[in-house]
């Protein structure tokens, strides 16, 4: 099972990875173990989605599955064969 993963324009500069391709293809089951193939294909993605301490990942983080926003609770939500997942750090609010 592939899935499409694409990282937002700011995590992809945050973690110097411009010069990777846009998309990349990625088997994994879910959004968590996408981003984890990710950030080990990648290590220095992991101070931008991981906190340093716990290991958790961090609230900014974002998942959208063919578009949809996910909620933190379906962020181990199965993907299927096909999927396109976004990952996205989220900056402001307060």
């Amino acid at each position: 099972m592939t899935v499409k993963v694409k990282m937002s324009s700011l995590l992809r500069q945050l973690a110097q990875l411009t010069k990777e391709p846009d998309t990349i293809d990625v088997s994994a089951p879910d959004p968590v173990q996408c981003l984890q193939h990710l950030v080990e294909r990648f290590p220095s993605m992991r101070k931008w989605v991981y906190d340093s301490k716990q290991g958790k990942l961090l609230p900014q983080v974002q998942f959208f599955v063919n578009g949809q926003k996910l909620l933190t609770r379906e962020f181990a939500k199965p993907l299927k064969d096909g999927d396109e997942l976004l990952i996205l750090i989220a900056i402001g609010g307060g």
